[in-house]
């Protein structure tokens, strides 16, 4: 009889369709979601189930999803053009590199330079410097920027995640993940 393996793939895939499994305790809540992608919204409906064991997002990656799109009508919305590194991108213990994200004002109002400001919203701190960066020039509707941060890997081997936003004021309209590989 040959010995079952069961990879970290499918466990990871276990652990997302258990934490589908309704809970007699809590009554569903409804959620409206007005994302255009996919992935956006099953992480958006994922976020309001609860989890069967605690798991953190450093030692257990799920699925990441980029930015938000925008809804018609909304003032301000962006989309993901492009990241740096990709997702799950192997790094050596301690490695410094940039996290960019080149993203598309998809509202109906100007990013102001003042007013408008990338922030570290949660996950693993891996950024170098401060928690907030204002943008460099402002971003008119349908143009696109470059957002960077300096970052370094933990000294730990696993996968990290961290979350950054673009906000205005204290409301976040855009979320930024990058996760990384710490195996080296």
């Amino acid at each position: 009889m040959k010995p079952v393996r069961i990879t970290l793939a499918v466990l990871t895939a276990l652990l997302v369709l258990a934490s589908f499994l309704p809970v007699a305790a809590q009554p569903a809540q409804e959620q409206t979601l007005t994302s255009d992608s996919p992935a956006q919204a099953f992480i958006d409906a994922a976020y309001g189930l609860p989890l069967l064991a605690p798991m953190s997002v450093s030692t257990l990656p799920l699925y990441t999803v980029q930015a938000q799109s925008a809804a018609a009508g909304t003032d301000y919305a962006c989309m993901l053009i492009s990241q740096k590194p990709k997702d799950w991108t192997q790094m050596k213990r301690r490695q410094y590199f940039d996290a960019s994200w080149t993203v598309k004002n998809t509202g109906n109002r100007v990013w102001g330079k003042n007013g408008i400001d990338l922030v570290y919203v949660g996950g693993t701190k891996m950024h170098t410097r401060g928690d907030s960066y204002d943008l460099k020039a402002d971003v008119g509707t349908g143009k696109k920027t470059t957002l960077s941060v300096d970052m370094n890997a933990p000294k730990t081997k696993g996968y990290y995640t961290a979350i950054w936003g673009i906000s205005k004021g204290t409301s976040l309209f855009c979320r930024l993940y990058i996760t990384i590989n710490v195996n080296k």
